[in-house]
């Protein structure tokens, strides 16, 4: 494991801090667990994000995110993204799959 610094203000430390304490884990795991859950969080919405734009398809969003096609579908569904999911989408990802 690699030792990462960044700097947080006092509401920020709280927040770390209460979270350690209610999963019963030390600071940094709270950390760990923190960034690891809002990274991907924030991955799914530039996927999808690019995903709605056109500019990448269905595979290439769970690439990106780094989850399997049908995780990013239902992550997609989850969030009312697929309206722009076409039949030319479903063979693509359906080849994807075989």
């Amino acid at each position: 494991m690699e030792n990462v610094t960044t700097r947080m203000n006092e509401d920020e430390i709280n927040m770390v801090e209460r979270l350690a304490d209610e999963m019963g884990v030390s600071r940094s795991d709270a950390i760990r667990i923190a960034v690891r859950g809002g990274a991907k969080d924030e991955l799914v919405r530039i996927a999808l994000q690019r995903y709605q734009e056109g500019e990448i398809g269905m595979r290439d969003a769970a690439e990106l995110v780094g989850t399997t096609v049908s995780e990013m579908m239902a992550e997609a569904n989850d969030r009312g993204v697929l309206s722009n999911y076409d039949e030319t989408d479903l063979e693509s990802d359906v080849e994807s799959l075989v």
